[in-house]
């Protein structure tokens, strides 16, 4: 069975695998990466392979994690994730992406990309995105694709800002990114 892929100008996103662990590992022990996401805390090989597993158990029916890679060379780039929020019967969409692909517009591209997917593939009437408020890169992406701010509240055990697009939202947000 083929795996569910989504292409975009610069990159592919599909489903982990367990080849993905060595990226994976890259990515989750970069203290700069992990530091709105853990306090800056690290994984060790033996976490990371824990949580490759878990990622790909989660990923079924296009909702998990998306691995993002170029299309071109397939390089890693990060995942990009449409799940359901922490203890919510939300679904979220987030992204980490490895610090050599930040300030590119992947994070947005990806994203966009995938939040298309979810409206269009799906019956979700919206999707939410939560980050520590002090993550304005996060933020900055979330407000280019539409998303906006509804509460500040407690998800992950981490005080965050917590943001929402509706399917109709969404619609408006892609005719004005096209006119423009």
């Amino acid at each position: 069975m083929k795996l569910p892929e989504i292409t975009t100008d610069r990159m592919r996103l599909r489903m982990p695998i367990h080849a993905d662990l060595a990226s994976i590992f890259a990515l989750g022990n970069d203290p700069e990466v992990m530091r709105f996401i853990s306090y800056g805390r690290t994984q060790s090989i033996s976490e990371a392979r824990v949580d490759l597993k878990r990622r790909i158990q989660q990923s079924v029916n296009g909702f998990g994690y998306w691995i993002a890679e170029y299309k071109d060379n397939s390089d890693f780039i990060g995942w990009i994730a449409l799940k359901p929020l922490n203890k919510t019967e939300d679904i979220e969409i987030g992204y980490r992406f490895l610090k050599t692909h930040w300030n590119k517009g992947l994070a947005t591209e990806g994203a966009k990309a995938l939040l298309d997917y979810a409206f269009t593939n799906h019956s979700l009437q919206r999707v939410v995105s939560v980050a520590m408020a002090a993550n304005k890169a996060s933020t900055r992406v979330m407000e280019k694709l539409g998303l906006t701010f509804d509460h500040a509240g407690k998800y992950y055990d981490t005080e965050c800002v917590f943001y929402t697009i509706s399917r109709e939202k969404w619609a408006e947000h892609l005719t004005d990114i096209k006119e423009q």
